[in-house]
């Protein structure tokens, strides 16, 4: 436990720094479900085909590490502790490996904070996630040589550098044979180098792939890097951390806010800082929140729901926004960023030295759209929270009070243009319901009358000047 890791007067385990509730933000989580309803994703894992696997990557962010700091376990660690449930329990179409953060070393506190700054082992434990891969691939190739393997790849901050990495590899390789294959160690156990001697097991761009990503942050070693999602990444999310403004953390626009038109991709804002997305603080409302849209995402990449949602509190305690700039010392002395400002994030996915030698620098390479056409597609799910209260029966909402909710949720959208779309499509909804018609009745009544009025002003004001004008030639002819 750490010197933050004290009680706070309010008997909550103290995260280090100021935090506000969030009551007045929790409606947002409601309006980007709503902003999901139209994307879909592939059905990568049906349960009822006995040759379906699904691997998931869990890459865990910056000083996160559930081995030797549960207490502050993310949400990549708690998704990756379900799947090992699963396969402890006997499910084992679906395998998983879990990479610790960079500035997790142990025992050595100089490499720890060099890591921590910079990132540098970035690729190493890219390389460490697909060697884990492989070794369970082989697993289920020996067990059944027809095995059809899929990834999903579940990660937070820099981690999620390492997932585009990670997914680069095995666009690049396929699925190598770990049998044979020659791994070339540093001094820290780190892969530096490896060659495979057999060929692979399945080649390059066969795997289909998915990513979730949770608020991806690139700072240091990785922006050097080719952070490009590959052809057979065929869906992903990213969630944006709306409220953190640390320089140092710009938001990595591995994927774009909004979903694309091809329905490949989509990404959303949510309510936080950081950690208050990707998970680790003890007050986690906020990151329980965004844990369960990654949980429904992965959920939707099978035909039956793989993972359970987390409890959603209620208690205000937990409920809140983290200040993280008010961390470390550098944090409070640096300067700040709006995420929604150029400023606040970054759009290019390769090193500046690779502009002009990839077709395009800021995005994603195109889809496989044949890989992509071997899979059905189904909206994403919106899965039961335990313990939610179910909504009242006996007094539901009026069309006025829907209209209501959904003004107030588009006023908190930090987008301006979003905000004005959504207000005109409230509007306009609103109008076309039953209340709306009868208020839209008595305006134009309203307008009739005032037209009326206004009318016989002017034609009374005409004809006084009329008056005035015949009194006026009387006067001049006498």
């Amino acid at each position: 436990m750490s010197q933050h890791d004290k009680l706070d007067p309010d008997g909550i385990l103290s995260d280090g720094v100021r935090h506000d509730p969030a009551a007045r933000l929790l409606p947002i989580y409601t309006d980007d479900r709503r902003q999901l309803m139209p994307f879909q994703e592939p059905v990568l894992l049906h349960a009822n085909n006995p040759h379906e696997r699904l691997y998931i990557a869990a890459l865990d962010g910056t000083g996160n590490d559930k081995i030797h700091d549960p207490e502050h376990e993310t949400n990549v660690g708690l998704i990756s502790d379900q799947v090992k449930a699963l396969n402890e329990a006997g499910n084992h179409q679906v395998g998983y490996g879990y990479v610790e953060g960079p500035g997790t070393q142990q025992h050595e506190p100089f490499t720890h904070m060099s890591d921590g700054i910079r990132g540098y082992t970035v690729d190493e434990r890219a390389e460490e996630m697909y060697k884990k891969f492989i070794d369970q691939a082989w697993k289920w190739k020996h067990e059944d040589p027809d095995a059809q393997i899929r990834v999903a790849s579940v990660s937070f901050s820099r981690g999620c550098e390492e997932s585009a990495l990670f997914a680069r590899l095995i666009d690049e390789r396929g699925i190598q044979d770990p049998v044979g294959a020659r791994y070339t160690y540093d001094s820290h156990h780190r892969i530096t180098f490896v060659e495979y001697t057999r060929p692979a097991l399945v080649g390059p761009h066969q795997v289909a792939q998915a990513v979730a990503l949770f608020d991806p942050v690139g700072t240091g070693h990785a922006m050097h890097e080719d952070r490009r999602l590959p052809p057979s990444v065929i869906s992903g999310i990213q969630f944006i951390a709306m409220d953190e403004h640390r320089d140092l953390f710009k938001s990595d626009r591995i994927i774009d806010p909004g979903i694309t038109p091809d329905g490949r991709f989509a990404g959303i804002y949510v309510p936080g800082a950081h950690s208050d997305v990707g998970g680790g603080y003890h007050r986690n409302g906020a990151a329980m929140r965004s844990g369960n849209f990654a949980i429904d995402y992965i959920n939707g990449l099978s035909d039956v729901p793989i993972l359970a949602k987390n409890p959603e509190p209620e208690d205000p305690r937990l409920n809140v926004i983290h200040h993280s700039e008010d961390g470390m010392w550098l944090f409070r002395l640096m300067p700040k960023i709006n995420r929604l400002e150029p400023g606040g994030y970054n759009e290019l996915e390769v090193s500046r030295h690779a502009i002009g030698h990839v077709p395009d620098p800021y995005n994603a390479e195109p889809r496989d759209e044949v890989l992509n056409g071997q899979f059905e597609r189904q909206p994403m799910p919106n899965g039961p929270v335990p313990g939610a209260l179910e909504q009242s029966q006996t007094a539901p909402k009026s069309e006025l009070d829907e209209w209501i909710d959904r003004m107030y949720l588009a006023s908190q959208n930090p987008d301006n243009a979003l905000w004005d779309k959504a207000q005109h499509e409230s509007a306009q909804q609103y109008l076309r319901t039953p209340d709306g018609r009868q208020f839209q009745q008595q305006a134009n009544s309203l307008n009739e009358m005032w037209d009326m009025q206004l009318q016989a002003q002017q034609q009374a004001a005409q004809q006084a000047m009329q008056q005035t004008q015949q009194r006026a030639q009387q006067g001049l002819s006498r």
